[in-house]
């Protein structure tokens, strides 16, 4: 009788696959160059002593971190083109993903990147230097998105402090995971709030409502491609079409 695979690694195919075997081995070469460098495999950093309450307090701290982040850049989708702009780039990479695999991307990006710079870099080189390697890691496919780079050093700095003042990589982790997993459900349900909704009113803030929404929306359509989460699926003859050639909303 022949043996399934896991439903999850089925439908982990094309670049999903590609992205979370890549944040594996980065994974890896954090963890094994932490055992080198630092003589140990506690590549978490965890406190001796540590208590149940006090290993809890740091992830707390990273969810309302990453929680505000992600309200920040909602915010700024209204007045900043390269957010929009990047926000299709990745679109395209990505195409449409199921609830699994934007839940084990999230993760998986979260681990892999917070052992390697928080977990190692960070012991080895310090905050600056393991920060301004995060940044340049983040290259845009286009050098108009370059505050992409940008924003990924002031949240790599971010992430660093945050980490010294915990003592460990729960904090860092949960922040960059609520990040990763809110706007991976935001890229791959919806398009971006500034080329969709009219924005003579102003900004339109509540983001945390709206990608809970949108992942609720995951949950129950996997595969849904809806323009605005929640909201009706894109024709056949749309997928694909750039914002700019959408017909525009009226406001009223």
């Amino acid at each position: 009788m022949p043996v399934r695979e896991p439903s999850w690694r089925r439908s982990m195919s094309g670049a999903a696959g590609v992205v979370v075997r890549f944040y594996l081995g980065v994974a890896l070469v954090g963890f094994v160059w932490h055992a080198v460098a630092q003589d140990s495999n506690d590549v978490w950093r965890a406190p001796p002593g540590s208590t149940g309450a006090s290993l809890l307090t740091g992830p707390a701290i990273g969810l309302v971190m990453g929680l505000g982040v992600v309200q920040l850049f909602r915010g700024l989708e209204l007045y900043m083109r390269w957010l929009p702009e990047l926000h299709h780039e990745f679109r395209a990479v990505l195409g449409r993903l199921e609830r699994t695999e934007v839940f084990i991307l999230a993760a998986a990006s979260a681990l892999g990147e917070e052992i390697l710079f928080r977990g190692a870099m960070l012991d080895a080189w310090g905050l600056s230097a393991s920060t301004v390697v995060f940044a340049l890691v983040h290259i845009p496919p286009r050098r108009n998105l370059w505050p992409w780079t940008l924003s990924a050093g002031v949240l790599g700095w971010g992430l660093g402090e945050l980490t010294l003042a915990t003592g460990d990589l729960g904090a860092a982790v949960t922040a960059h995971f609520v990040i990763n997993l809110l706007n991976l459900t935001y890229i791959t349900t919806r398009l971006p709030r500034a080329r969709v909704e009219a924005t003579a009113a102003g900004p339109v803030l509540g983001g945390y409502v709206g990608d809970v929404a949108a992942f609720r929306s995951l949950l129950a359509h996997p595969r849904s491609d809806a323009l605005d989460g929640g909201g009706p699926m894109r024709p056949a003859s749309l997928r694909g079409t750039r914002w700019w050639a959408l017909p525009r909303r009226r406001g009223g």
